[in-house]
């Protein structure tokens, strides 16, 4: 009797994180950031955590490729790009390519050089550095229309250079982050190229974008008759347009001279 009951008693001992999934689809977390973040998390730590699927602060293949899905990747894309993020932010999180998964709690260890400085090195945000980047005096918004197509982005990187690998990391984030999130068009020489308004970009660097941009996805899915997404919200863009997603996230920064770590979760 006596061994039956502890026998019983230790197979009902909830895990340590009662928000740990055990494995199964049923398990997995509602993708809302009130579910996947804590309330200490930083800007950079809000970010990544769209990806954990099972509340244990680590990020796995398998969780990366369908979090990059619910944001428009399509299937084999999805799971190309998750190796890519994964691999080398397992190394920089972790100190092991082996363990091949991103550890949420030293994500900041992920952040590169030539970035625009507006996540400080302990991956929280800085809303004086982010308003003197893009703000109404920012140097990078030339004609002052408070939107950004490629090419100022692109003369940002080329101001915030440090190192050519960590500029050109920043721009291939920041070309990425045009192809899934931008939600308005600018003006360059006779053509109209796709932007990211001000309100998108700090979503971005606060940690809610990709959020957003989920539920985008879902709607749009619903309305071409498919299934995936729950929410039932019609997204809201600055100019009504709507960039099919291809890609994913990564930290971007600053444009001045001083270094700085940036981070890498896919697109940026």
């Amino acid at each position: 009797m006596i061994s039956v009951s502890k026998a019983t008693s230790k197979s009902r001992k909830s895990p340590r994180n009662p928000r740990v999934a055990v494995g199964r689809e049923s398990d997995v977390l509602p993708r809302t950031l009130k579910a996947r973040s804590r309330p200490g998390d930083t800007a950079l730590q809000r970010h990544v955590s769209f990806f954990d699927d099972n509340g244990d602060r680590s990020i796995d293949v398998a969780e990366c490729t369908r979090g990059l899905k619910a944001i428009g990747f399509p299937v084999g894309v999805a799971e190309a790009a998750a190796l890519v993020i994964v691999l080398p932010l397992s190394f920089m999180t972790r100190g092991s390519l082996l363990a091949m998964s991103i550890d949420i709690e030293n994500i900041q260890r992920g952040k590169h050089d030539s970035d625009t400085g507006i996540l400080d090195k302990r991956g929280r945000f800085n809303a004086r550095r982010f308003e003197k980047v893009f703000g109404a005096r920012s140097a990078v918004d030339r004609n002052g229309d408070r939107v950004f197509p490629a090419a100022e982005i692109t003369r940002m990187v080329i101001a915030n250079r440090e190192t050519l690998l960590g500029a050109l990391v920043s721009l291939a984030e920041w070309q990425l982050l045009l192809m899934i999130a931008a939600d308005t068009e600018a003006v360059e020489g006779d053509k109209s190229a796709p932007a990211l308004s001000v309100a998108r970009i700090k979503s971005f660097f606060d940690g809610t974008l990709f959020y957003r941009i989920a539920r985008e996805h879902a709607y749009h899915q619903r309305e071409a008759g498919g299934t995936d997404g729950r929410h039932d919200q019609r997204p809201r863009s600055a100019s009504g347009i709507r960039t099919t997603v291809v890609a994913v996230s990564v930290r971007t920064k600053r444009p001045s001279t001083r270094s700085s770590p940036s981070i890498v979760t896919v697109a940026r």
